[in-house]
């Protein structure tokens, strides 16, 4: 099954950046082999109708440094990875087995890091160096291979990337206008229509596609909803009245 999303709880630059990411995935795993080829292409038609209503998105000062600072992060990312798998054939037997433990740890994320959504990426990198600054074992192997440089700079370009997407986030917050509520609502209704096809052939049809796909979605979702906790501001207890 999909994971569920406040749709409401985005702002107008996240929704458009999450129905289009969404769309994207459907249109890369097939919407013919899915059996959702009506709902995608209505799904795609009001994408394209509230996306003109906050046209100005690509012209953002911030849109080209997160286009620089995504691949500052990539590199790093391929950097360390590259690294790792050359030294799992060291001679050195301490090496090798330091190296295989760090290949171990970066095969939890999946084979292809750079590949995920942009949000989904900042959560994995925090989660893989988070990890690698509190785990001991892990955390010697970095050093034991000389490492700890390219883990800084992989912190760095993620921390800054994290950083300039939610300024980004702010200019676009008043910037749309009132028609964007009513187009708004449309596509929702077209994502739940397309979500519902997707959930009910993975039922009917017990196909393999269907779980990669949906894991994928989920994967795509969950990286919203961690952008949607994290904005929220904890509920301040009122104090308590003494009765005398």
């Amino acid at each position: 099954m999909i994971n569920g999303i406040d749709l409401r709880m985005l702002r107008n630059a996240e929704f458009i950046e999450f129905i289009s990411d969404f769309s994207e995935l459907v249109d890369s795993n097939d919407p013919a082999i899915l059996g959702v080829v009506a709902q995608q292409a209505a799904f795609k038609v009001k994408i394209e109708e509230v996306n003109p209503l906050f046209g100005n998105q690509r012209a953002s000062k911030y849109t080209s440094q997160l286009r620089l600072l995504d691949q500052r992060r990539n590199k790093a990312v391929d950097g360390i990875g590259y690294a790792i798998k050359s030294y799992c054939h060291h001679f050195d037997d301490q090496v090798a087995a330091s190296s295989n433990l760090l290949a171990k740890n970066l095969r939890l994320f999946g084979k292809s890091i750079t590949r995920q959504n942009k949000l989904a990426k900042t959560a994995t990198i925090k989660v893989i160096v988070d990890g690698w600054e509190s785990k001991p074992q892990l955390t010697a192997a970095l050093e034991l291979l000389g490492l700890t440089t390219w883990v800084t700079e992989l912190k760095t370009a993620n921390q800054l990337y994290d950083q300039v997407y939610l300024e980004r986030v702010d200019e676009y917050a008043a910037v749309s206008p009132e028609t964007m509520k009513g187009k708004r609502a449309e596509t929702v209704a077209a994502y739940y229509e397309l979500r519902k096809f997707l959930d009910a052939n993975e039922v009917l049809r017990h196909d393999s596609v269907y779980e990669k796909t949906i894991n994928t979605l989920n994967t795509l979702i969950e990286s919203y909803n961690l952008l949607i906790t994290k904005r929220k501001k904890p509920i301040r207890k009122k104090p308590k009245i003494n009765d005398k």
